[in-house]
């Protein structure tokens, strides 16, 4: 019987896709994890950030305005250590689930590969959800449009890093799925053993 397995394995050619992705990851981790240091050093993100959001709330209009002025500014203190945490998490759990399926992926059993494809997808969509926060804060609600000022970037970074983080959870799901149906199942064909018989 073939070891059903080897068919969720990335080798030959598609392993240099492979390591492609997991460094674009490293990297995303990297950004995540010297963003979260940063606030945390600054010492002033969590006293400041009701000050920075009620700056921005000045500027925008709509739902997301309603939000902050409601929710986010009345709460700062907690989403400003929510963010910290937040942003050091996902660092430090994007670039170790990189490395260990860059390096450690043939020695791990079915239940740590599992956990890694898990906290993958679960690491990609909490950080798409903060830049998309991230971005509607910074009064951003068109990232397709051409920057007005030439000098500007033409897409931001809280803009383009949902995109990729998605294109990197999707790829992580679909490997959870492939693993879960290569589990091997006990098989039927065998024999039931007849009850002992009591003297």
């Amino acid at each position: 019987m073939q070891n059903k397995q080897s068919e969720v394995e990335f080798g030959g050619s598609a392993r240099p896709l492979l390591v492609g992705l997991l460094a674009i990851q490293i990297f995303l981790g990297y950004e995540w994890l010297v963003s979260g240091f940063s606030k945390v050093t600054s010492g002033t993100f969590v006293s400041g950030l009701a000050d920075e959001l009620t700056e921005k709330a000045d500027g925008l209009s709509g739902w997301y305005k309603s939000f902050l002025e409601t929710t986010g500014i009345p709460n700062a203190e907690l989403f400003g250590v929510l963010v910290q945490v937040g942003e050091l998490a996902l660092g430090a759990v994007l670039i170790a689930a990189s490395l260990l399926w860059l390096t450690r992926w043939a020695s791990l059993g079915l239940g740590a590969r599992q956990l890694i494809l898990v906290l993958i997808v679960i690491s990609g969509v909490a950080s798409m959800l903060m830049n998309i926060n991230f971005h509607l804060a910074n009064g951003s609600s068109h990232p397709w449009l051409i920057a007005a000022d030439p000098f500007d970037e033409g897409i931001d970074l809280d803009s383009l890093m949902p995109i990729i983080q998605l294109v990197i959870s999707a790829v992580a799901f679909t490997f959870l799925r492939k693993i879960r149906a290569a589990r091997p199942v006990p098989s039927t064909d065998a024999p039931i053993a007849a009850p002992a018989l009591r003297p």
